[in-house]
C-alpha cells in the first residue's frame, strides 16, 4: 500500500480524525514528541496500523500474542519478510484496547494490534501512544511512534510478564 493509498483511507474518516491523521501519511512528523506524563522518560519505540493510530488515547493491555502470530502479522500477505523488517521474530505483539469516551473507556472501545522490537508489557497495563509518528513499512500499513505512561493514574511498569517468548 502506497502512502498515497493510506491517506486515501484515512480520508473516509471523520473530519476530526483525518486531521490529526493526515499529515502521517506523508511521514512529515518526526518521531518522539512525548506526551506529558510521568512516564515520558520511559518512551520506546512500537508499531501500529495506520487505520488504529490514536494519540494520546489511553488503551490498555489485553493479552500478548503467541510468537508464531506476531511474524506472520509482520511479514507480508503470503509470506516473506518486508525490507524494513529483517527479523519479525524479534518483535513481540499484543492486543490493545482503546478506552475511549467516558466512564473509563465503558463506552467505546477499539481492539487492535500493536508490535515493538523488545518490547516488553503486561496484561491490565495502560498506556497512550504519543502525539508523533511516521510510515514505517507502507506495504504493511504500519506507522512507527513512541509508546508512553497513561499519565492518567493507570499502570505504568514498563517490564513484566510476556508470554510471547
Amino acid at each position: 500500500m502506497t502512502e498515497s493509498d493510506t491517506q486515501e483511507h484515512v480520508e473516509s474518516e471523520d473530519r476530526r480524525s483525518f486531521m490529526k491523521k493526515g499529515a502521517l501519511a506523508t511521514g512529515a512528523l518526526a518521531l518522539g514528541l512525548g506526551s506529558a506524563g510521568t512516564a515520558a522518560a520511559q518512551n520506546q519505540n512500537v508499531l501500529v496500523y495506520t487505520y488504529d493510530y490514536h494519540p494520546n488515547v489511553e488503551f490498555r493491555v489485553e493479552n500478548s500474542l503467541e510468537k508464531a502470530t506476531t511474524v506472520r502479522l509482520l511479514q507480508r500477505p503470503g509470506g516473506g519478510n518486508v525490507p524494513e523488517i529483517s527479523q519479525p521474530d524479534n518483535y513481540n505483539g499484543y492486543i490493545i484496547r482503546y478506552l475511549l469516551g467516558q466512564n473509563g473507556g465503558s463506552d467505546a472501545q477499539i481492539t487492535t494490534f500493536l508490535f515493538g522490537d523488545g518490547l516488553s508489557l503486561s496484561q491490565g497495563d495502560t498506556r497512550r501512544l504519543t502525539g508523533g509518528a511516521s510510515v514505517f513499512s507502507s506495504t504493511l500499513n504500519l506507522l512507527s511512534t513512541d509508546i508512553g505512561g497513561s499519565g492518567g493514574g493507570g499502570t505504568t511498569t514498563t517490564s513484566g510478564g510476556n508470554s510471547s517468548s
